[in-house]
């Protein structure tokens, strides 16, 4: 019976409870549903990632020291994709260098096996384009992510990301998470380089002005001036080890070490052969010689006989004739292992500071020039003098005795003559005194008086 009111609509007839959609439909609904879920994921696992991306960035974008923003660098790029172990590898010729976080003792070595020779990682840096690499060693599954690092315009060196957390592999995204992160820090690095750069350089003139300063002024002694000059130079290079060489064209085959300190003081004073050395290679080639391997080298036995810890070198020649006519020097710095090896960017300042050495060295050259003139002049006033207040006297009481004894008898004679005798030897010995050489220079050169300074004698004598 219809209980529905006269004049009332029908409504919508009843729909059963638990009605379902179709069977396809709802597979449908349900794939779409999971599809808009994990896209959702995804955005949000990307969002994450960016996020990191920024933090990272921002990590490593203050002004830093260079070696601590390695540091950084390798610690952000292991965060940034959840990585076991990064290793900054930076190229630095015959000493690489590495900086790692969370890399196992055995690591380093074998990603430098694996990038010599026909090693799997070889095209990193030949190529220079990011690998992905599901294993290293074939055997086991060890994901590996590696990203060369530009700085400047050249390869400054190589993140490497192993054994990435939770994952078989590292993802494209991975990949270009980290090679975004490398871009910034070689802007980060280069920036770092050229403030530390600038900040050197801005020293060393704020030093080498006070030094010229005092030298020009008379306050400092041209030899404690070098001295203070290689002093500042292991600090403003970053070395350890600083020594002066020259080589003399009267004997051009061997090498004094008149100035050295740090590592190397105790060279100072020494003399070697000048063969097959970096000394003479400066010399030879007239520009600067950068030695990243002493110890294979060869060139740098007396450097490792006096220092076993140095590792690199770097010398530059010196204007020549600066120290002195025929004579060279060339400015020789060293750096230990613990340190990154000499590189083309150390040429800048090494020639500021083997500028300063040229000109320290002419200081005292002049000043010694000057020395030698006043004391020459000093010895011919002084002869001078002699000759005007006591020579001509002593000739004039020589001749009145040599008068008298004409008059004397035989034994008078005799006598008066031999004080006359005695006053002629007085007077060679008192020039004998004015003329002689300095020590070292030569022994005594004696002078023989003319014949108007010699006391004429009575003849018959």
């Amino acid at each position: 019976m219809d209980d529905t009111a006269p004049g009332t609509p029908p409504g919508p007839p009843d729909v059963p409870a638990g009605l379902a959609f179709p069977g396809a439909v709802r597979l449908e609904l349900d794939e779409l549903l999971d599809q808009v879920i994990e896209r959702a994921s995804e955005l949000k696992t990307v969002q994450g990632r960016l996020r990191k991306l920024l933090a990272a960035t921002h990590h490593i974008a203050p002004r830093l020291d260079v070696g601590e923003l390695h540091q950084r660098v390798v610690d952000s790029a292991r965060g940034l994709v959840d990585a076991r172990a990064a290793v900054l590898a930076l190229v630095r010729g015959d000493h690489p260098a590495a900086v790692t976080s969370g890399a196992a003792d055995g690591d380093v070595a074998e990603l430098g096996r694996l990038a010599t020779g026909d090693g799997v990682l070889r095209p990193l840096l030949v190529d220079e384009v990011p690998l992905r690499l599901a294993t290293l060693d074939g055997d086991e599954a060890h994901p590996y992510l590696g990203v060369p690092l530009r700085v400047g315009g050249a390869v400054y060196g190589a993140l490497h990301l192993l054994d990435k957390r939770g994952a078989t592999e590292f993802s494209r995204d991975d990949e270009e998470l980290v090679t975004t992160l490398a871009g910034a820090a070689g802007v980060a690095i280069e920036n770092a380089r050229l403030l530390d750069g600038a900040r050197r350089r801005a020293r060393w003139e704020s030093a080498a002005a006070e030094l010229s300063r005092r030298l020009l002024a008379g306050s400092l002694d041209p030899t404690e001036g070098l001295r203070h000059l290689l002093d500042e130079a292991l600090v403003l290079s970053d070395s350890q080890g600083a020594v002066l060489t020259t080589v003399e064209d009267r004997d051009p085959s061997s090498v004094t070490v008149p100035c050295a300190t740090g590592l190397l003081g105790s060279l100072e004073g020494r003399r070697y052969p000048e063969d097959d050395t970096i000394t003479a290679a400066a010399l030879e080639s007239g520009r600067a010689i950068v030695v990243s391997s002493v110890t294979a080298d060869g060139r740098g036995s007396q450097l490792v006989e006096a220092a076993p810890s140095v590792a690199s070198a770097l010398a530059m020649r010196l204007s020549d004739g600066i120290a002195g006519d025929g004579t060279h020097s060339v400015l020789l710095l060293v750096r230990d292992g613990g340190r990154r090896s000499f590189e083309e960017d150390d040429v800048d300042l090494v020639e500021g500071l083997a500028a300063q050495a040229s000109t320290t060295l002419a200081v005292a050259r002049s000043r010694a020039d000057r020395e030698a003139l006043r004391r020459v002049e000093d010895r011919e006033l002084l002869v001078a003098d002699l000759n005007t207040r006591v020579l001509q006297r002593l000739l004039k009481v020589g001749t009145a005795l040599s008068s008298a004894a004409s008059a004397a008898d035989g034994a008078t004679r005799d006598r008066v003559l031999a004080q006359v005798d005695e006053l002629d030897d007085l007077v060679r010995e008192l020039r004998r005194a004015v003329w002689r050489s300095p020590p070292g220079a030569g022994g005594t050169a004696a002078v023989t008086p003319s014949r108007s300074e010699q006391v004429p004698r009575p003849r018959g004598r």
